[in-house]
């Protein structure tokens, strides 16, 4: 993905990077990654609980529900810098 974006007219708009749009960057996804990590978590406590999983199992279990958590923490990561930066929304 390109740091750059064209308007209308073929001219190339830098994206806005200040303390402010960084702040609610780093705001929107410590909010959205939080919650994403807390059910993901407690989804893990819950099924290694009630199937009462021993070590091994808990590791295949963990690595399935936490690597697609990781994926969608970075991808919001990524929208996030996108939305926040981009010069159409300031």
């Amino acid at each position: 993905m390109s740091s750059q974006i064209e308007d209308n007219e073929g001219e190339q708009l830098e994206r806005l990077i200040t303390f402010g749009t960084m702040f609610g960057f780093v705001s929107a996804v410590v909010l959205v990654d939080t919650l994403l990590l807390t059910f993901a978590f407690l989804i893990l406590w819950a099924l290694a609980g009630y199937f009462r999983l021993s070590l091994v199992p808990f590791a295949i279990l963990n690595a399935v529900i936490l690597l697609p958590t990781a994926w969608a923490c970075a991808r919001v990561g990524i929208l996030a810098f996108e939305a926040e930066t981009d010069p159409a929304n300031n």
